[in-house]
């Protein structure tokens, strides 16, 4: 079997998964399709952690990791307060390249509180780029959010940028090519602004006790994200492809190169399921934290679970995983 590049499908993780322990009576929630983090009970509450490599991200990589982990903790409606990086470096890194890995790491964690607690580093003979995994964990004694609890009859929202961080690689690691595209520099510019605007903790927190379900939209975008919303929920998921907006810089940047911006990396954009009777309230948390809001759909009940993207008379039904259209420039470029 030859696997594909990304995200293994959960059929085939599900077969990997079944060679190893996974159950105890203190695990609340453990490996599940579409949920952003695991759940332990611990004391009086719950620690809550999750697991995330970098691997297609070049500039900014320490940045990213932090934010990327972080971003599932939060909707779960945990604040991410303790960190572990795994970096392995290429050898073909220099010094100066690995102190910015770890100013950009210190950047990141400033901005939302959190501290690193361990960790480990090294040079790993024959990456060709270096790797980061970042793994967050955090604790509450309160609701923890689950991707699962979608209700039918329930809103379907967008929260933030979709497509920006895919954006932001791509202006970051691929600015030639874009400027042989005839991108405008201007365009490149706001783009690279995006990937400091890819935390989703301070919005997804706030938006904890409004949504039945809440999931991070990274790997795959915001197409996967829906995906795995409705397979964790087991419910239908039907989307207007009409009311999806997209950043007009996003849309220029990601499909100068052919590339889906439906599709690509989306950290700092979440997806949120809610009763029709809190949207004004779940709204005004997206605009004081400076997140766009944006109504795409309804769920509704299912002998199976599925996405149905409707665009004018057409209905497009999502009934297998995503390959992020981030590694598609990895093989053409």
């Amino acid at each position: 079997m030859v696997l594909k590049t990304g995200k293994l499908d959960w059929m085939t993780m599900s077969q990997l998964l079944g060679k190893l322990p996974v159950k105890d009576p203190d695990v609340v929630l453990g490996p599940s399709q579409g949920e952003d983090a695991g759940v332990v009970r611990l004391g009086d509450g719950f620690m809550v952690t999750h697991s995330d490599p970098i691997t297609t991200g070049v500039e900014h990589a320490g940045y990213l990791a932090v934010h990327v982990a972080a971003n599932d903790l939060a909707v779960r409606g945990v604040h991410p307060r303790w960190f572990l990086p795994t970096i392995l470096v290429s050898p073909e890194l220099n010094m100066e390249e690995l102190e910015k890995i770890f100013t950009d790491i210190g950047r990141a964690l400033g901005e939302i509180n959190g501290v690193v607690v361990g960790g480990h580093t090294e040079v790993t003979p024959g990456l060709q780029r270096t790797i980061i995994v970042m793994t967050a964990i955090g604790y509450t004694n309160g609701r923890v959010v689950l991707t699962r609890d979608a209700r039918p009859g329930d809103v379907v929202v967008v929260v933030g940028k979709i497509g920006g961080e895919g954006a932001g690689v791509l202006a970051w690691d691929w600015e030639e090519k874009l400027l042989e595209k005839n991108v405008p520099v201007e365009f490149i510019e706001i783009a690279k602004s995006y990937m400091y605007n890819i935390s989703v903790v301070k919005v997804a927190l706030g938006l904890r006790n409004i949504v039945n379900a809440m999931h991070d939209v990274t790997e795959g975008g915001l197409i996967q994200a829906l995906r795995e919303l409705a397979v964790a929920s087991r419910k239908k998921v039907v989307v207007d492809a009409s009311r999806i907006r997209l950043d007009p810089v996003v849309d220029r940047i990601v499909s100068s190169l052919g590339l889906d911006p439906l599709r690509i990396l989306s950290s700092g954009c979440i997806i949120a399921t809610l009763p029709e009777s809190r949207l004004k309230t779940a709204e005004k948390v997206a605009a004081e934290s400076g997140k766009e809001f944006n109504i795409i759909g309804w769920v509704e009940d299912s002998e199976k679970p599925e996405v149905l993207l409707r665009k004018g008379s057409e209905t497009v039904s999502i009934d297998s995983d995503i390959v992020d259209e981030i590694y598609k420039v990895w093989e053409l470029f």
